[in-house]
């Protein structure tokens, strides 16, 4: 192209000059023909520069290069708008977890850098030791860092760990203090990060969000616990904007236009109160201390709703001492309320007692010797000593074998229950499966193997693995005169970008076992704290720590508690059980009032180094359900969100993975209930595209092979008209009312299609 145009353009002027050699023109002709060359050679180019013109307004690229694109760059930006993530609350509003900002502080040394009057941006060299002095005193940043960095041949610096994570106060402070002293060059990069108010609260069941890169752009992720567990509820999406700028690029005011609108981060509402978490947490600290114990795990449950209202864990952390947690022995960043299962040991008697009261297979009244062979295994009770004979009496009734925790009462009864029976129940109260309450990594337990030895000891919680909140499952039925309701995290969700809200209620998932069973145990568990000869809790020297006198060790206002206490084996790694003198899980289920209970606590201890007691779980127990009972009003009432009630638009499931639908459908406040133990599901109750008020109940059918009933009480007639239909069995229905009260099916059997099916309907 090059030597087109140089031939374009000399070509004329050589060739005037050779026939103006040749043909001895005059001047003035020279001059008239070079001016005709220059007219058509101007003629040429201006054509050339009008068809590239047109060319480039036509095509619009350049190479690889958009030019319109290029063109907007210099005038207008686009730029993303950062979604807030959503705030967690405990159940009054007080912020949990929310989106703050932490700085990195930087210093400038490129030379270069000065404002429009020619002062300098940039830390000068004499002032490097002023900046040292600075550094050091404000953050306590190591000299030789400083010194090494600022004599570096970089342009900008930063500070290691020191000189990052620094508060909006701190930053603020530095700024103000720099200008004071005249230090130019130092300043600070924002970033996103996730902040804890409280400190330690609840660390392990609440979790952590931490800034991950996606896409380019840095965005909070949670990272376990309700973070991750909720991060597509607490997760917004991004928002894109223009703005046009000046020739500095400064965004010119007015000319902003949102081209995608930013979409905000629901706010989750646990279930969870400020007050009380902080109480256990304080209780705990120094339960901790007092025990020396391997871990601890405490929760409180409001009976009435299935709400957890305070959880808490040893060890433990906090967000600005999580990355030392790992170096705390015995350590787990497992939550021990949902994700790790364990052999519950004595406390697990509650349930073997409600299905033999229930059934009618257990007479309190009768006795029994404290002796018992089972194939090649001998049972013991606790008090038995090194000669095989018991520090109690070695006959005693069932009811006072309840009260001294007694093996082999437990174990006499399962037999005479029989493995089905017993199995039933342990269906029944839903052990074996997870709670699906929408936490994440949550362990679903093991029922006893099918060995007839496995079964007998399961009756007094040895071969069988449960989570502390399959036990709270199970105790909210021993609470709740039988009826059965699913423990809840969540009492709120809020869509900020909406202003609507879904607001979670108690949920009932069953019914199984009777009124007078469920009352029948409560009272059994009275007796744990109130008999002197039997009671384990009954303490013959009192508590002077919490000046109590001797009697029952669980009070609370004066009151002895519901009590049911445990001493579980360990499973050692190398096969068996653990044989150190205190190598057991201690533990203690506290109901209150006994009565009618309001409150259920579950604290365990596993292996305390300090002589074992029941008291140092007293001394988390009863302060804690006192203040819980003088607040329990205070407890009904939800933050007020200024929110109208919103919708939760159904989609297709069929195909999905039931048990992760199942926790995604939980945190959208809805009732889920899995059909079968399929892995897949085939069938929902309610249609794609519906939209549904918070709470509604939504059957999933697996693919089982087989078709179980499920305990169907409180469900509606259509509910019970859709099993039927995907099970093809006939239903028929006594009495009146919107609910299921009692189903002709028992829970957990069998259905072959044609089967009859009687409900009995009531309110």
């Amino acid at each position: 192209m090059i030597k087109f145009f140089k031939k374009l353009i000399f070509f004329p002027f050589r060739k005037v000059s050779r026939n103006a050699r040749k043909t001895n023109w005059s001047t003035e002709r020279n001059r008239k023909r070079v001016g005709k060359s220059l007219f058509f050679l101007a003629i040429a180019l201006f054509t050339v520069f009008i068809f590239r013109f047109v060319w480039l307004i036509t095509v619009n690229h350049v190479g690889g290069t958009n030019l319109t694109t290029m063109a907007k760059s210099n005038y207008q930006s686009t730029v993303t708008v950062q979604a807030k993530r959503g705030t967690i609350y405990d159940r009054t509003g007080a912020a949990i977890a929310v989106d703050s900002s932490t700085y990195t502080i930087y210093a400038v040394i490129d030379k270069t850098q000065v404002d429009s009057n020619g002062n300098p941006l940039y830390i000068d060299k004499k002032d490097f030791t002023k900046v040292e002095d600075f550094l050091n005193s404000k953050l306590g940043i190591d000299r030789d860092l400083i010194k090494k960095q600022l004599n570096s041949k970089l342009k900008q610096v930063q500070f290691g760990p020191k000189g990052s994570d620094i508060s909006l106060e701190k930053m603020k402070e530095i700024q103000k203090a720099a200008e004071n002293e005249k230090i130019v060059g130092l300043g600070f990069t924002a970033n996103i990060s996730r902040s804890y108010p409280f400190g330690n609260f609840a660390s392990q069941f609440i979790g952590i969000a931490r800034p991950k890169d996606e896409n380019g752009t840095q965005a909070l992720k949670g990272d376990m616990g309700l973070e991750k567990a909720f991060n597509n509820v607490l997760s917004g999406e991004n928002g894109k904007e223009t703005y046009q700028k000046d020739i500095y690029g400064r965004p010119i005011p007015g000319t902003t236009k949102v081209i995608e609108p930013v979409k905000n981060g629901q706010d989750v509402y646990t279930t969870l109160d400020a007050q009380l978490q902080r109480n256990l947490e304080g209780y705990m600290d120094k339960a901790a201390t007092d025990t020396g114990a391997q871990q601890l795990s405490g929760t409180l449950v409001d009976a009435h709703t299935g709400e957890i209202l305070a959880t808490s864990q040893r060890p433990t952390y906090t967000a600005t001492t999580i990355n030392a947690a790992e170096k705390q022995k015995y350590f787990t960043w497992n939550s021990l309320l949902s994700q790790s299962a364990f052999e519950p040991g004595s406390t697990f008697k509650t349930f073997l007692m409600a299905g033999a009261l229930d059934s009618g297979k257990v007479n309190l009244n009768e006795t029994y010797q404290r002796k018992l062979q089972v194939y090649d295994t001998t049972i013991n009770d606790w008090d038995v000593t090194e000669n095989k004979s018991y520090t109690l009496p070695e006959t005693v009734t069932y009811a006072q074998g309840f009260a001294l925790s007694s093996n082999i009462g437990m174990s006499k009864i399962e037999m005479n229950m029989g493995d089905a029976l017993w199995g039933s129940y342990l269906n029944k109260f839903k052990f074996g499966l997870k709670v699906r309450a929408g936490l994440d990594g949550e362990n679903p337990g093991a029922l006893p193997s099918s060995n007839a030895v496995s079964q007998i000891q399961s009756s007094f919680g040895q071969g069988v693995a449960v989570t502390p909140l399959q036990l709270i499952r199970g105790w909210t039925a021993i609470a709740g005169n039988g009826t059965m309701l699913e423990p809840h995290i969540v009492s709120k969700v809020v869509d900020p970008n909406t202003k609507t809200s879904l607001t979670s209620k108690a949920e009932v998932v069953g019914h199984p076992v009777s009124n007078d069973a469920a009352s029948g145990v409560r009272d059994l568990m009275l007796t744990v704290n109130t008999d002197p000869v039997y009671g384990t809790s009954y303490s013959t020297s009192g508590d002077s720590e919490q000046n109590l006198a001797a009697g029952p060790l669980f009070m609370v206002n004066g009151e002895p508690a519901a009590v049911k206490t445990g001493t579980a084996q360990i499973a050692s790694t190398t096969g068996g059980y653990m044989t150190g003198s205190q190598d057991y899980l201690y533990s203690a289920v506290v109901m209150y009032p006994a009565k009618n209970p309001d409150f259920i606590f579950y604290m365990n201890v596993k292996i305390p180094t300090e002589s074992w007691t029941l008291k140092y779980i007293a001394r988390v127990a009863n302060p804690l359900l006192t203040s819980a009972e003088a607040m329990k009003n205070d407890l009904s009432v939800s933050a007020d969100t200024d929110t109208k009630a919103g919708k939760v638009t159904i989609e297709n499931y069929k195909g999905k993975d039931s048990g992760d639908t199942a926790d995604s459908l939980r945190r959208t406040v809805l009732s889920p209930v899995i059909i079968g133990t399929g892995a897949k599901v085939t069938a929902q109750s309610i249609a794609e595209g519906e939209k549904v008020s918070a709470n509604s109940r939504i059957l999933l059918l697996t693919n089982d092979k087989d078709q179980v009933m499920p305990d169907m009480y409180d469900w509606s007639k259509k509910e019970v008209e859709q099993l039927a239909n995907w099970f093809g069995i006939k239903v028929t229905y006594e009495g009146s009312g919107n609910k299921v009260l009692t189903q002709s099916i028992e829970t957990s059997t069998n259905v072959k299609k044609g089967q009859t099916l009687t409900v009995k309907m009531g309110n």
